[in-house]
């Protein structure tokens, strides 16, 4: 603990340093009473600099820089574990990402002895930690007189607290020794800091700018990745500042606050502590609500997700921050195709699409409304309420004000965007951020909770547990330091209403906003009016074996959550993963279990579609798939693409299986092979002959709808060899010999096509010539000149009285032809034939005289055609006549 250089009265104390201590201490005036200056030896160029410089020692300086330096090594330490943490959650998930990441790698380092891309990874952290200042991270293309260029602003934030809180305890640790006499020392140190910390930023970014070549066409393609910008040194000076500042601020003796700390307290008291509030409520609201990001990150989206939570999570926290108090955010989106990504402007608020569940929502803005009210309950307990807060009207606006500031600050803190320019015509910007009325809702919170804090707060305090309110109300210091500057606030109102010719209020006389007891004065020493600290009594070991038992099982709680959660992860991915479902169809198209193929991967196709779909059909085709091997699972979500390798026939073929998951399997998700024609399945077409309703596949018929006219059916079918044919209802028609279809895995995006046609064997032509010259004898022995329904015949121009006794003679039968198809077939000649016709003929040719028969003959060619009609194993000729 440091000592104050004054006593409770204000007197100057005796120095009391302990050994070794190094104190600052302002130099004393350097004029003469007469205002001569003193003698200055000569070389002395110390004594021209300001007296707080010229004060320092060499510790001052040192303790800065290294906390400066090592806070932004700290980051980018912790950005290198972000990186490696999230690669870890790839390899976990089997996500293509990190296996095509470790393959660039050790292909990059295999192919270039130079080490340029071993140079690259090393540049690339500091790069990256460029995101984590809030700085923007340019990628810069040119080549063959054409530039381009992207830039991405997404903050990492944890790996800038890590650096925070580095630079925080090497600032308290190595000042142990140190006692700052004023504030001047102070923000002095505090500012070298933040120096170190920005030059530091901007030497090693610089310097580490990645630059690679890439060949392109004819010419070079020349990248620059560089985080180099002015917010990387503005906010690396900044955060460097304010946290050694924090961690410096308990070394220093002041023994009373400013003029400026009193005036700013006497007319908005509060302003100096307002901060504490606001903090609880983000802790509050922040931690659950990050944890509960990172446990469903875990569940939903797995390893990948969950690990990579060290990257977003900070900013995700802060943007539910922002939607569950009602606010919204904006997709900005401006330029070409990104104005049409983002809709050109769209404000999302927590119900925007109705995509979350009502509990979930309901559960954030409940938690909104808890870390609002623990916020109040802390406002209450670092600014009390007492006479001079309630007649300073002014106060009511100390928090609002602060809320409003956090809103703006949100508006630059929340804000995560990509631009692109001059790549292929395209330029534009798409940004996230908070929308621009962010500030007024957080106004209007800011008001409720200093209602909360005045009229709600007091009576909550009394009920709550103590640890609660310690927690609330912050260190006995901190209050301490409130009391003095409120005592010290009252004590220049009073000062001034004295000078102003009035007697002060009796209400100036009120007390100090602090309990007797509850920590030390501001800084190390008392203030005058300031009743002095009773010694701090302590704490009871059974209540701190109490405290010490509670905070084990709280954090033994949280860790077994998050253990739970990656256990939790891991066995769904594995045991439960997508990657199984894809692992039992392809068992079940190895084994010929077209079922098991079936029930797991639904190829939404008819019944009649589905024919080949069964065990004894494909558990019978030859060349089915051998072996498999799943190669890669990316998880999206609710959506996962589980790749693998299939061999069929000695050829190895990729095939890409897509998976939902819209319910769950007890705990864990349940999913479902989607997209059926993107997997094994294929079609088989069958050019189908008229009359055909059953056709035989690898040994088993299957049914077929019949038609009267040849048609074509398509079957669905898994990769393998599928025997078909068709049986001929006779031995007089056929249908071909039997085919095969060879459904290959590497063919599934064509059809194959199996073609049956009927065709006549030489048994029907034999048959129908039989029955044909069967009937050409009937004809013959009919006795008549033109037998009836026969294909010869003579015409005895209507002068039957002369012409009788015909005999025909076949001397010559003739050949036939089948032609036609289905049920549609004529038998014709094809080399005609001859037939002997004798008849005797009246030459007499007067009808008074006696008939003269003569004998004569006659041949005719014997040719024609007629219908054939095949009937089971009968078969008709029907001639036309004549």
């Amino acid at each position: 603990m440091s000592s104050s250089a004054y006593g409770p009265a204000g007197e100057p104390r005796p120095e009391h340093e302990p050994q070794g201590s190094q104190t600052t201490r302002t130099m004393p005036a350097v004029d003469g009473p007469a205002g001569e200056r003193p003698a200055t030896a000569p070389g002395a160029a110390g004594s021209q600099l300001p007296a707080p410089l010229r004060a320092m020692t060499g510790r001052h300086w040192l303790v800065p820089v290294i906390a400066g330096v090592g806070g932004y090594l700290a980051t980018v330490l912790a950005t290198v574990f972000a990186l490696l943490i999230t690669v870890l959650g790839l390899a976990l998930a089997g996500d293509s990402s990190a296996n095509d990441l470790t393959s660039d790698v050790t292909g990059g380092l295999e192919s270039s002895p130079d080490g340029s891309e071993v140079w690259v990874l090393i540049c690339l952290p500091f790069q990256l930690a460029a995101l984590a200042f809030l700085a923007p991270l340019r990628l810069v293309m040119s080549g063959a007189g054409e530039g381009a260029s992207m830039g991405l602003i997404f903050p990492l934030y944890l790996p800038l607290l890590c650096g925070i809180a580095t630079a925080w305890l090497l600032a308290r640790k190595l000042s142990d020794r140190l006692t700052l006499d004023n504030r001047v020392f102070h923000w002095l140190m505090a500012a070298i800091a933040g120096l170190a910390w920005a030059a530091t930023a901007l030497i090693i970014t610089a310097i580490t700018v990645v630059r690679t070549e890439v060949p392109l066409f004819l010419s070079t393609l020349e990248m620059r990745l560089t985080g180099v910008s002015f917010a990387l040194v503005a906010v690396a000076f900044l955060v460097g500042l304010l946290s050694t500042a924090a961690a410096l601020d308990v070394r220093v003796a002041q023994p009373a606050p400013g003029r400026v700390v009193t005036t700013t307290e006497r007319y908005a008291p509060g302003s100096l502590s307002v901060l504490r509030p606001v903090v609880v409520h983000l802790l509050v609201f922040c931690v659950l609500a990050g944890l509960g990001i990172v446990v469903y990150a875990f569940v939903e989206g797995g390893a990948a997700a969950g690990f990579s939570a060290v990257l977003w999570v900070p900013m995700a926290a802060g943007m539910l921050f922002v939607l569950s108090h009602l606010s919204a955010v904006t997709i900005t989106g401006a330029g070409g195709w990104l104005a049409e990504a983002s809709g050109s402007s769209n404000v999302a608020y927590l119900w925007t699409d109705n995509d979350q569940p009502v509990w979930a929502m309901l559960l954030l803005i409940l938690l909104a409304v808890v870390s609002a009210v623990c916020a109040a309950l802390s406002w209450a307990h670092v600014r009390p309420m007492d006479q001079r807060v309630a007649r300073t009207v002014q106060s009511w606006a100390v928090l609002p004000v602060a809320y409003f500031l956090l809103g703006l600050l949100f508006m630059w803190l929340l804000r995560a965007s990509g631009q692109l320019g001059g790549l292929l015509g395209l330029d534009g910007v798409l940004a996230v951020r908070p929308v621009a009325w962010t500030c007024i809702v957080f106004l209007l919170w800011g008001a409720a909770i200093e209602a909360l804090a005045r009229f709600v707060a007091p009576a909550l305090i009394g009920v709550l547990p103590g640890g609660v309110n310690r927690a609330l109300r912050g260190s006995d210091r901190a209050r301490g330091r409130a009391a003095v500057v409120a005592a010290a606030a009252v004590m220049a109102g009073g000062a001034a209403a004295t000078a102003a010719g009035r007697a002060p209020h009796d209400d100036d006389a009120a007390r100090p906003a602090y309990e007797p007891g509850s920590g030390p004065a501001y800084g190390s020493g008392a203030a005058p009016s300031v009743a002095t600290q009773a010694p701090r009594e302590p704490m009871d070991p059974a209540k701190k074996k109490r405290i010490r038992l509670l905070v084990i099982i709280v954090g033994s709680v949280i860790l077994l959550a998050v253990i739970a959660a990656i256990v939790f992860s891991v066995v769904s991915r594995t045991a439960f993963g997508p990657d199984k479902k894809a692992e039992e169809l392809m068992e079940a198209a190895v084994n010929g279990d077209a079922q098991r193929a079936t029930e797991l991967a639904d190829p939404n196709v008819s019944t009649q579609q589905r024919g080949l779909l069964t065990n004894d059909i494909y558990g019978a085709a030859e060349n089915r798939i051998s072996s498999y091997e799943i190669t890669d699972t990316t998880v999206t979500g609710d959506s996962a693409v589980v790749d693998a390798t299939v061999t069929q026939d000695n050829v190895t073929t990729d095939v890409a299986m897509n998976l939902v998951s819209d319910g769950r399997d007890g705990l864990f998700k349940s999913w479902r092979l989607e997209s059926p024609e993107s997997l094994l399945y294929q079609e088989v077409t069958v050019q189908v002959p008229a009359g055909v309703d059953t056709m035989n596949v690898n040994g088993n018929p299957v049914s077929i709808p019949s038609e009267a006219e040849p048609h074509s059916v398509s079957l669905t079918v898994l990769p393998g060899d599928y025997d078909m044919s068709v049986d001929a209802p006779s031995k007089y028609v056929t249908y071909g010999e039997p085919q095969t279809a060879e459904v290959r895995a590497d063919d599934r995006f064509m059809s194959d096509t199996v073609q049956f046609s009927m065709e006549h064997t030489p048994e029907l032509v034999r048959e129908a010539t039989r029955v044909a010259n069967a009937k050409l004898d009937e004809c013959a022995a009919s006795g008549s000149f033109d037998p009836e329904g026969c294909s010869f015949g003579v015409n005895s121009y209507a002068d039957d009285e002369d012409y009788r006794n015909p005999t025909w003679t076949i001397t010559e039968y003739p050949e036939y032809e089948v032609y036609g198809s289905g049920d549609s077939l004529t038998l014709s000649t094809s080399s005609a034939g001859e037939a002997k016709l004798e008849y005797q003929y009246n030459s007499e040719w007067d009808d008074d005289e006696p008939a003269d028969w003569e004998d004569q003959d006659t041949e005719t060619s014997l040719y024609g055609s007629g219908d054939l009609v095949v009937t089971g194993e009968t078969v008709e000729v029907n001639f036309s006549d004549y």
